[in-house]
């Protein structure tokens, strides 16, 4: 059952109702404030394409706008198809953040399945609350319903009556369960978006429910007994939230040997600036110039780093100069790839041993696993 939080009730202020205005059509759903106050967590699902920031508004349980929206970011891998609703997340920046102090931390450890959560968010004028319980990871529904949920992406539960009949994973995936009693709760209309919590953390976000003629208690998918719902898993998408919050390390220019990461770890999302140094012992006494040109190894240009050439100089009482390549984020499973920097056609300096090319080699270490 899911019960109304009144307005200032610790733990839930950070909760907000989400609406879009476009034209005539009004919708709404909720969203959650991330620990430090400026972005809020909901699901994709909500906006139209290409929302004018000036059509969304967040309000508080009490009806009041909290701040205007500075931007809205959708995952990049959105898929809106409503056979999967893959990666229904988005993440608008407000414009008046509140205190570092707000917010909730997200649950980052794949332990979901088993656990109880609390569901959070509106419906209507009323924010409200109730429990359920995660029961499989969404994808084992793939077969039988003809989706293509991504492995490991959704956590899946059911809206159970304490009856057999209407246990709709008992029924269809032999996982029974027969429900939390009077706590059981479903997400309905105006939840979408809002968060689930396990130990005081996001855990999940409301994204749809889905039902089966075999358990529902009536032929229509209305947020009844023996029906399932599907949350987007934060621990899945904790990576590209983080970017979106936080951003990609930021590497400084090398000024010695010792400043140069040879081995940079690759970005899931975006992408990173690593530098090659070409250096002298002392201050040069005269300017030198070369080419530089970078060279594939099992990194594949414009794929895993952007190719880069020119020419560089290093002038007059300076000893060094850092060329930076960028490295390209991705969330494929591979694997270390190296790629080179040659340098060659030296204009007042010879090369070690009378070269004709010096070639220095990094390695871009993969950091994707598959999902648990």
């Amino acid at each position: 059952m899911l019960t109304k939080v009144y307005f200032g009730q610790p733990f839930y202020t950070d909760v907000f109702k989400i609406t879009e205005q476009v034209g005539e059509n009004h919708s709404y759903g909720s969203g959650v404030l991330l620990a430090g106050g400026q972005y809020v967590l909901t699901a994709a699902h909500l906006f139209s394409e290409n929302p004018a920031f000036s059509n969304v508004h967040i309000l508080n349980a009490a009806g009041q706008n909290v701040s205007a929206v500075e931007d809205i970011y959708i995952h990049p891998q959105w898929d809106n198809n409503p056979a999967d609703y893959n990666h229904d997340l988005a993440i608008i920046k407000l414009s008046k953040p509140f205190a570092q102090t707000s917010g909730y931390e997200l649950y980052r450890t794949k332990t979901e399945i088993g656990q109880t959560f609390t569901r959070v968010g509106f419906s209507g004028s009323d924010l409200v609350a109730g429990k359920n319980t995660y029961d499989a990871l969404t994808d084992i529904i793939n077969n039988l319903f003809e989706s293509r949920i991504e492995a490991g992406s959704q956590l899946l539960y059911d809206y159970d009556d304490g009856t057999t009949q209407h246990d709709a994973l008992g029924g269809l995936f032999n996982l029974p369960n027969l429900g939390l009693g009077s706590d059981e709760t479903m997400s309905q209309s105006g939840l979408s978006g809002g968060g689930t919590f396990i130990d005081g953390k996001i855990a999940g976000i409301g994204s749809f429910i889905f039902s089966s003629a075999l358990t529902d208690v009536n032929s229509v998918t209305d947020s009844s007994v023996g029906e399932m719902g599907s949350d987007t898993r934060i621990s899945t998408h904790a990576d590209w939230i983080d970017f979106v919050t936080q951003g990609n390390p930021v590497y400084t220019p090398p000024t010695l040997a010792s400043d140069v990461i040879k081995n940079v770890l690759e970005p899931n999302f975006g992408s990173v600036l690593n530098y090659f140094l070409a250096a002298f012992d002392e201050p040069l006494m005269q300017d030198i110039s070369f080419h530089f040109r970078t060279i594939n190894g099992t990194a594949i240009a414009d794929k895993d780093y952007i190719a880069t050439q020119g020419q560089m100089t290093i002038h007059t009482g300076e000893n060094h100069v850092a060329i930076p390549v960028t490295i390209l984020g991705d969330k494929i499973t591979e694997a270390d790839e190296t790629f080179s920097l040659e340098i060659s056609e030296a204009i007042g300096f010879s090369l070690p041993n009378n070269a004709l090319v010096l070639i220095a080699t990094h390695t871009i270490i993969d950091n994707d696993t598959a999902i648990l």
